[in-house]
């Protein structure tokens, strides 16, 4: 077979010690221009003489065919003159390394069938015994033998896998193998079955490296399995919101007979279930689950999917009794461990009010059934007032109305300051001065801001800019609720607070008020699961047309672009006016409650009232859920399985990244006493976030405590906040999941690195196309062509060919 290498032809050939490549090249190229030289005027030389016997009339055939022998000297002249030579390049024996890599993972030592041979036997025997392959592979270069599983390990000679790895991901590893030990690795040679490649595919292989060959080790389809195949949660951090579970599930052998999916507890208590019909084609099913009643923090919870048969009795869920009730291949993909996270509240909503009112009433009644959301207030209960009108008792500087509380006059507010209220407050420091006027007493200590028939003059510009960057940049939520004092009614119009809100104030629609309002739900409503309070639409369009009208609304202009009408209100002659509008602004939302009366739909009676409580509870969960705390821990796993890459941002009081404070993390495994302590370093792109990587070595729930501390030059070192999460380790479950052979994946690995796939029955083609493979480290010799005897011969042929041709033309 002929290649092409450096620009001149090269000829590779398999010899018994493997590759060999013969290439011809110059040492003197530089020298071509002076060799043509001289072979343009000797080649002159010999047709001016050719020329001159044809003139005297001694030319013939054998003349011509001696000037041109004259010429083919020349031209080897030459070409000797540029030192031609021939390099020969073959595998240095034991120079180039062949890594034979054994997928190590539980999965290879399953007997799909039953009475059926493993891929772990069958690797066994490949690789012990009379290996053949093996041998002809160490003629030309050295063998090692690495088994993968959660880390690679050399074999020794003589010495088996293992085969008990609850994690394998083999393209990873495979990709560190093509790199390692230099450039010396010739081939990579891959025994699986190739399904921990599709654990990987968005991490393709590239050209550069060795090439990998991968060989199907597995054979057929399993018999009988049911597997989980993904397992998805979705969750709030609220106590009576259910959890809901999506689990994908997979059948093979079952021939479409019911599967029944559960949610247990720790104690083997069935929380949910579901019964669903798999195909026998592996092809996935999906089953959905709520789970209701769970306690905040961290839980611990089971899925589990068995044959419906097995799971006809609740008893078989105890101790793991469903494991030896069912006949599979395997029982260790049937469950998954899962950890939900209810949040570490309480989440404090600022209401802020210009006069008590029947709103603040439902609301305070609403959030005592719920223990995760507070709601301090503060509430005006006299305007001020000017400074020339009578002051009561002669001397005295303080409100009136504070008289009798307290012997220090200075502890009452000043009668030309407004009269406020707190309460629910936290302490007694807490809106102490009345609404804040710095970013550290608004920004981290609230998520909500509620705005409730108080007119925008009662805050000042600062205040104004304070509430703005607490929407925009912290992130919060604020919500305006239609008091007397609120929208238009109340100055906002052309404010900074004007400007936040979902709705125009500037061109209000003229005529009487609306009077005999009906609520209603628009499209947008309707899929907001928080606007709802009944399962479905029809018991919701019930409760809707029997709910009590409402008799007062702020007009608003129009609605600004990206908002969200979800309520309107429709008059008795089938005008509407928006009533709920929502719209994100910035990092935040705000939502505007246009509707002044809200209280009147839960006066009706018991049930009413219960319906507007839970309304007003939905409305602040929404509002606080995905608004950021001052520490938010977040991790995802770590591409080829290495662990959890953690990333925490932290955020000072007035919710600034806090790039000076130090996170340590203290990792805890399930039924360990001892936490390993970690700390995390800073993100060089990102203020205030920092990142660790958590190792997971076992199967099971990592307790994850993370604690922000800050170095202040007055009080030392100061803990910020303390932050308990976890996850769930499936490892083994995960690698499980699909028991099917899957020579896809392992083409389209040779395909991406330039190898080629086997199977079982061909290594010995394997071992032969290896020797004969181009190696990186190759023994390279140099032979010139001016000391070949060959070319010597030529040259002495050639001159005497040329003087017998002379001499027969009569020219000698």
């Amino acid at each position: 077979m002929v290649l092409v290498a450096g620009g001149w032809p090269a000829v590779l050939a398999g010899g018994g010690g493997g590759l060999l490549m013969e290439t011809w090249s110059w040492a003197q190229a530089e020298r071509w221009p002076w060799a043509l030289a001289v072979l343009g005027v000797g080649a002159l030389l010999v047709l001016r003489g050719l020329r001159q016997a044809q003139a005297a009339g001694r030319g013939s055939t054998r003349l011509r065919w001696a000037a041109l022998a004259r010429v083919a000297v020349l031209l080897l002249l030459a070409a000797m003159l540029c030192q031609p030579e021939v390099v020969r390049q073959t595998p240095r024996m034991g120079g180039n390394e062949v890594v034979i890599a054994v997928e190590g993972s539980r999965r290879m030592a399953l007997a799909l069938q039953e009475g059926a041979e493993t891929a772990a036997q069958r690797v066994e025997k490949a690789l012990t015994g009379d290996a053949a392959w093996l041998r002809r592979l160490a003629e030309v270069h050295r063998v090692r033998v690495v088994e993968i599983g959660r880390q690679m390990r050399s074999l020794a000679a003589g010495e088996v896998p293992r085969f008990d790895a609850t994690f394998s991901r083999s393209r990873p590893a495979v990709e560190a193998l093509r790199a390692s030990r230099g450039s010396r690795v010739a081939a990579v040679v891959l025994l699986s079955d190739g399904q921990s490649l599709a654990a990987d595919p968005e991490s393709p292989a590239g050209r550069d490296g060795a090439p990998v060959f991968p060989v199907m080790m597995a054979q057929g389809e399993p018999d009988r399995d049911v597997a989980v195949r993904e397992v998805r949660v979705a969750q709030t951090p609220f106590e009576d919101t259910p959890v809901r579970v999506e689990a994908v599930i997979s059948a093979q052998g079952l021939d479409e007979e019911p599967v029944r999916v559960v949610v247990l507890d720790s104690k083997g208590k069935v929380l949910a279930g579901q019964t669903v019909r798999a195909g026998s084609d592996g092809a996935g099913v999906v089953a959905r689950l709520e789970v209701k009643d769970l306690k905040p923090g961290l839980t611990e919870l089971r899925l589990v999917a068995v044959e419906a048969a097995v799971a006809a009795s609740e008893a078989v869920w105890v101790q793991d009794g469903w494991r030896q009730a069912a006949r599979e291949v395997t029982m260790d993909n049937n469950a998954r461990t899962l950890v939900v996270d209810r949040g570490q509240g309480p989440f404090r909503v600022l209401y802020v009010a210009g006069r008590p009112n029947w709103e603040y009433k439902f609301l305070r009644r609403a959030l005592r059934a719920d223990d995760e959301v507070q709601l301090p207030a503060l509430i005006r209960i006299a305007k001020r007032e000017p400074k020339f009108e009578w002051r009561g008792r002669e001397g005295e500087t303080s409100n009136p109305l504070f008289r009798g509380f307290g012997e220090d006059a200075e502890e009452g507010q000043r009668y030309d300051e407004p009269v406020l209220v707190r309460l629910e407050a936290r302490d007694s420091e807490e809106l102490r001065e009345g609404f804040p006027r710095v970013a550290e007493r608004l920004m981290a200590a609230y998520r909500v801001l509620v705005l409730d028939d108080v007119e925008a003059a009662f805050f000042n510009a600062e205040q104004m800019r304070l509430v703005e960057r607490f929407v925009t940049e912290r992130g919060g939520t604020l919500i305006m609720l239609g008091g007397q004092e609120s929208f238009r009614a109340g100055g906002y119009e052309g404010s900074l607070i004007g400007r936040l809100l979902p709705v125009h104030l500037d061109a209000v629609r003229p005529g009487p008020p609306l009077r005999g309002l009906h609520l209603d739900l628009t499209r947008e409503g309707w899929l907001e699961p928080w606007m709802r309070l009944r399962a479905d639409e029809a018991a919701e369009r019930q409760r809707l047309d029997g709910a009590e009208l409402l008799q007062a609304a702020h007009s608003a202009g129009s609605i600004k672009p990206g908002a969200a009408v979800l309520a309107t209100l429709q008059g008795a002659e089938g005008e509407a006016s928006p009533a709920v509008v929502a719209q994100r602004v910035g990092a935040g939302r705000v939502l505007a409650v246009l509707a002044a009366d809200l209280w009147r739909l839960g006066m009706r009676d018991t049930g009413a009232r219960a319906d507007l409580e839970r309304l007003w509870r939905q409305i602040l969960r929404w509002a606080v859920v995905d608004v950021p705390g001052t520490l938010e821990v977040s991790q995802e796993p770590e591409r080829g399985g290495a662990g959890q890459r953690v990333t925490v941002r932290v955020h000072d009081e007035a919710f600034l990244p806090a790039d000076d404070a130090t996170v340590e993390l203290r990792l805890k495994h399930q039924g360990e006493k001892e936490a390993v302590r970690l700390f995390a370093e800073p993100s060089e792109t990102e203020a205030g976030s920092f990142s660790a990587l958590c190792q997971t070595a076992e199967d099971g729930v990592q307790y994850l405590e993370v604690e922000a501390k800050r170095r202040s030059a007055e009080t030392g070192e100061v803990v910020l906040e303390t932050r308990r999460t976890g996850w769930a380790v499936n490892a083994l479950a995960e690698t499980l999941a699909d028991l099917r052979p899957n020579p896809e994946a392992m083409r389209e690995l040779a395909a991406e690195t330039g190898g080629q796939m086997f199977e079982e029955s061909q290594l010995e083609a394997l071992a032969e196309r290896l020797t004969h493979l181009e190696v990186p480290v190759m023994d390279r010799t140099v032979t010139p062509l001016w000391h070949s005897p060959w070319w010597l011969a030529a040259l002495v042929g050639l001159l005497v060919a040329e003087w017998t041709l002379r001499r027969k033309g009569g020219l000698a």
